[in-house]
């Protein structure tokens, strides 16, 4: 008999306790089936051996009935007794090396990985697939720590792109997440997870198979999404910077037309500002830090502000929140690092949130970008930190450290300094526009992220448009600023400042942007 072929797309994993209690597990498992879950794997830390084997027998005639592989956890005897087609061991159980020794050639065998080390063991010793996690929080377990999508990546990397080794996610894995895990994982070699394995999403659902038809919808839309992403098939239907150029001044007519509501999670510092500057631009601000109106405010907010300026746990559980149910309505996330690195818990702060939700367009200083960079593992040169202000250009070559984070995380990547740098990973450009006084007074980059989710709200199929416009609107009207006669230093800049964002006209935005392709 040979090995089964197997759809490890979505991996039941069983567990009595967290059972929906309308049902049986069998019921569970027949239902989860019938939406669309293609393995199951029987888990069960509290049965002896003999009470495991028959309730394995009876899962095994359902899983059978549908031609769907049944593997057991970390019991070879029982496996081997009921004839499942594999089985799955932990780093504390049976070893790998063992377990394949008594299960002979033709089963399946996975095991479970929390670092690329363990990652490359498994690959080394014969396993069939890894079980990488723990993803997020679970009530199936308390990890020590958990991977996030970020550390979900790296262990992928350890991985020859061209090895037959399959991978699934585990750990907090739910129809609200399961895309953006799929698709935020991706590793740079082009590996992209074979399946996301559930526990509670389904088996504590109130409907077993809706909830696998939500999850296995989910997780093949990240599937697609990245694997086109790494095929570049998306990169046909981006607009060529010639073109993104000559739209603006159609974005800022159909910004002060349409007047789009931004939610923003800001700094108490510069709250009032963002808000006029916002205003003045031609959209519409809500200045919201509490989680509990996130999910509804989701529903009526175009684009989202997370500024983590003035850290504290309410604004954080806030922009956890937000972000969730943002990503969840299809809406623009904008993310403003302030001083990121500066501190460990801004440091934390940005990992938890970058892992935590998907990120459309990141704004920050070289400091900033380069503290993301290490984070999410993307090769750039090391600058150091000092405070929340910019560094400058900080790069001996900006636009490839735009280019590469924006390309290692999904997304749009703008970077300010001396010389704006804006990146999707694909087109880059050096924004040359900008007065010396955005400099100099408090909340200009908070402020330029305003205008970025403002824009990002009327251009959702183009992100990088939206980061560039946002950019050269805001440093159009600090020239423009500058230049006026009442202004005699940067307490008078300011309020000149809000003045020119709402005196800037369409055509300023063709004639007067200083923009070149790097």
């Amino acid at each position: 008999m040979s090995k089964p072929i197997v759809d490890y797309s979505l991996y039941l994993v069983t567990d009595s306790g967290l059972n929906h209690p309308s049902r049986t597990l069998l019921q569970s498992v027949e239902d989860s089936i019938r939406g669309g879950v293609t393995l199951v794997q029987l888990r069960e830390k509290e049965l002896d051996t003999e009470a495991f084997t028959a309730l394995a027998r009876q899962v095994h005639a359902v899983t059978k009935k549908y031609n769907v592989p049944l593997l057991i956890n970390d019991n070879i005897d029982v496996a081997l007794a009921i004839d499942a087609e594999g089985a799955h061991v932990g780093q504390d159980d049976i070893t790998c090396v063992e377990a394949r020794r008594l299960l002979g050639p033709n089963k399946i065998l996975g095991i479970s990985t929390g670092t690329p080390q363990e990652a490359q063991k498994a690959l080394a010793d014969g396993a069939d697939y890894i079980g990488i996690g723990t993803c997020f929080m679970t009530q199936t377990k308390t990890p020590k720590r958990t991977l996030g999508p970020i550390g979900v990546r790296a262990i992928l990397e350890a991985i020859p792109a061209d090895h037959p080794m399959r991978t699934v996610v585990i750990g907090g894995i739910k129809h609200d997440n399961t895309r953006r895990t799929v698709s935020h994982s991706a590793g740079a070699n082009g590996r992209v997870l074979d399946g996301i394995a559930v526990v509670t999403g389904i088996v504590g659902a109130v409907d077993a198979k809706v909830a696998s038809e939500q999850l296995l919808s989910e997780f093949k839309a990240g599937y697609e999404s990245a694997s086109h992403y790494f095929k570049g098939e998306n990169s046909a239907a981006r607009a060529s910077i010639e073109d993104v150029l000559k739209s603006f001044p159609q974005l800022l007519s159909t910004l002060r037309e349409k007047s789009p509501l931004t939610h923003h999670i800001s700094n108490y510092v510069v709250m009032n500002d963002t808000a006029n500057a916002t205003l003045a631009l031609g959209g519409s601000p809500i200045m919201a830090p509490s989680a509990d109106e996130a999910e509804d405010l989701s529903k009526v907010v175009s684009s989202v502000v997370l500024n983590i300026g003035t850290l504290t746990q309410s604004f954080v559980e806030c922009m956890l929140a937000a972000g969730k149910h943002a990503n969840a309505q299809g809406k623009a996330v904008v993310f403003d690092p302030v001083g990121a690195g500066a501190t460990k818990l801004r440091e934390t702060t940005t990992s938890n949130i970058l892992n935590a939700m998907h990120v459309d367009i990141i704004k920050g200083n070289p400091g900033e970008i380069s503290t993301i960079a290490n984070l999410t593992g993307c090769t750039a040169e090391s600058i150091a930190m000092r405070g929340v202000d910019s560094l400058g250009d900080g790069f001996s070559n900006p636009a490839a450290v735009v280019q590469a984070v924006a390309k290692r995380e999904n997304c749009v990547v703008a970077m300010t300094g001396k010389v704006d740098y804006v990146s999707d990973g694909v087109r880059t450009v050096a924004i040359n526009n900008g007065h010396p006084y955005q400099g100099r007074i408090t909340g200009s980059g908070c402020m330029i992220a305003s205008a970025i989710a403002s824009f990002a709200a009327i251009s959702p199929n183009d992100h990088f448009a939206a980061a560039v416009a946002g950019i050269l609107a805001l440093n159009l009207a600090g020239e423009h600023a500058g230049a006026r006669d009442d202004v005699r230093g940067p307490g008078t800049f300011r309020a000149a400042f809000i003045d020119e964002m709402a005196n800037l006209t369409p055509e300023q935005m063709l004639t007067e942007a200083r923009i070149k392709t790097v």
